[in-house]
C-alpha cells in the first residue's frame, strides 16, 4: 500500500537528517525509516477508525435529542446515517478490528473534541443532506455517500491538520497519499480486501527502503565523487543539501538496483524534487542525471536485467 515513491521520500528524509547531523551509526536512520513507514499505516488505520467514532458521537447526540423531544432543525440528526450499510461493513470489518486492537488506538478518544467538530461539520454539509433526502438505501448508494463524505467533508476539514500535528507530526507528509488509499478502501468496502492489513505490497518493497539507505550511506564518498566530477559549472558547496541527497539516491539506484528501470528512477526523483525541493531543483537534477546516465552508459557501468531495462 505504501508506494515506492513514498518509501524514497522516507529515505531522503533520513539521509538529509544524517547529512545535517553526520553519524556513522546507520541504525539511527534505519530505525527512523522503519518507524516512519509504520506510522504511515497507522495514519491509514486511524482515519478509517474515525468513522466508528463519528457513528458513536452522532448516535449519542441522536439519543439525547430524542429524549429531549427537540424541535426538528436543518441539522437534525437522522437515524438513516446509523443504518448506512457501508458504514456498518467498515465498523464490523475484522481486519480493521484486529489492527485497532493491535495498535490500541486511542487517538480519537484522546482528542474527542475533533470528533465532535467533524460530526458538526458533517451535519451542516450538503453531502449529508443530499444523502438524507435520497430514498435509495442500497449498498451502492451508501458506499458512494461514505466516499463523498470523506472526500468532500472530512479530508478537507480545516482543523484536521491540527489534530494530525498533535497526534503524530510525521503524518503531515503522509496525509495526501493516505487520503487516497482511504478513499479506495471505502469504495470497495464490501470486498474482503477493503482494509489493507499490511504496509508493504510485497517482500521486495519491504526491503527496498533500507537497502537504498544503506547503499547511499555506505558508498557516499564514491557516489559524491561521481556527481562532483560531472558538475564542472557547480561548486559542490553551492549545491543545495536536499538536491545533493536526491542525486546520491538516484545514482545509487542506477548503479546498484538492476531490477529498477532507468526511466523509473529518473522520473521518480524529478517528481520528488518538484514536491520537496526548490522550483529550479528538478531542472538541475535532470541535467546532472542526464550527464551521469550518458557517461555511465558509455562506460557500460549501468547494468539492468531484462525487467530493469523495460
Amino acid at each position: 500500500m505504501i508506494t515506492r515513491r513514498h518509501l524514497r521520500t522516507k529515505v531522503m528524509q533520513a539521509l538529509y537528517a544524517q547529512q545535517l547531523d553526520p553519524t556513522d551509526n546507520l541504525k539511527v536512520g534505519e530505525s527512523w525509516i522503519i518507524k516512519s513507514s509504520q506510522d504511515f499505516h497507522l495514519l491509514y488505520i486511524t482515519l478509517l477508525d474515525l468513522f466508528g467514532e463519528l457513528h458513536a458521537c452522532g448516535h449519542q447526540l441522536y439519543m439525547k435529542n430524542t429524549k429531549k423531544h427537540l424541535a426538528p432543525t436543518r441539522n437534525e440528526i437522522n437515524p438513516k446515517f446509523f443504518s448506512n450499510q457501508a458504514l456498518k461493513a467498515l465498523m464490523e470489518n475484522s481486519k480493521l478490528q484486529m489492527l485497532r486492537n493491535k495498535h490500541k488506538l486511542k487517538y480519537w478518544k484522546n482528542h474527542d473534541e475533533y470528533v465532535r467538530l467533524i460530526w458538526d461539520t458533517i451535519t451542516e454539509s450538503d453531502v449529508y443532506h443530499a444523502y438524507l433526502a435520497d430514498e435509495d438505501t442500497s449498498l451502492e448508494k451508501d458506499t458512494a455517500f461514505l466516499v463523498a463524505l470523506f472526500t468532500d467533508v472530512i479530508a478537507p476539514f480545516d482543523r484536521l491538520p491540527e489534530f494530525i500535528e498533535e497526534a503524530n507530526i510525521s503524518w503531515m507528509d503522509d496525509i495526501p497519499l493516505v487520503n487516497t488509499i482511504v478513499r479506495n478502501s471505502l469504495k470497495r468496502i464490501d470486498s474482503s480486501n477493503a482494509v489493507i492489513a499490511h504496509l508493504y505490497k510485497d517482500e521486495e518493497d519491504q526491503k527496498f527502503s533500507l537497502e537504498l539507505f544503506r547503499k547511499v550511506a555506505l558508498n557516499k564518498t564514491e557516489l559524491q565523487n561521481e556527481i562532483i566530477g560531472r558538475t564542472p559549472n557547480w561548486d559542490p558547496e553551492r549545491i543545495a543539501d536536499l538536491d545533493f541527497t536526491l542525486l546520491l539516491m538516484a545514482l545509487a539506484e542506477l548503479l546498484y538496483f538492476p531490477s529498477i528501470p532507468v526511466n523509473v528512477t529518473i522520473n521518480e526523483y524529478l517528481e520528488i524534487a518538484k514536491e520537496y525541493a526548490t522550483p529550479k531543483s528538478s531542472m538541475f537534477i535532470n541535467g546532472v542525471l542526464d550527464k551521469l546516465l550518458k557517461d555511465l552508459s558509455t562506460q557500460n557501468r549501468i547494468r539492468k536485467n531484462v525487467r530493469g531495462m523495460q
